[in-house]
């Protein structure tokens, strides 16, 4: 479980470097990485892991919902407390980040649990490349 979450963690940062890139081509996107993936791979993979615990007697669409809903409220609780002191302008960016990020993982990690992604890791161990 630890090794989903950190790999959703890790791919969640990516694409939110990619999503900042495409949008700014610029040495931003260097340093949001810099910053967000330890926070992703510390606080984000906690959060995913409390997230779990919390609904793993769910099943379905209340399960996923309830999951989703955690993680955006860590992910906004984390940003709100330091935001308070920062210019405003900012304080949208690091709140729309947090939130997107936050998303991206919950994706990747529901993606990662569900039986499609266990049907394809079955059918990639089933080719035979040499």
């Amino acid at each position: 479980m630890i090794i989903r979450k950190l790999f959703s963690g890790l791919i969640a940062g990516i694409l939110l470097m990619l999503i900042y890139f495409l949008l700014e081509q610029s040495g931003f996107v260097l340093l949001i990485g810099v910053y967000l993936l330890p926070i992703l791979l510390i606080y984000g993979v906690l959060s995913s892991i409390l997230s779990d615990f919390v609904t793993k007697r769910l099943r379905g669409l209340l399960r996923g919902s309830l999951a989703l809903f955690i993680h955006l409220f860590f992910a906004a609780s984390f940003v709100l407390m330091p935001i308070l002191e920062m210019e405003r302008r900012f304080n949208r960016l690091v709140l729309i980040t947090a939130l997107l990020s936050s998303s991206l993982f919950w994706c990747i990690d529901e993606f990662l649990r569900s039986k499609r992604a266990k049907d394809i890791c079955e059918k990639i161990d089933e080719l035979e490349i040499y």
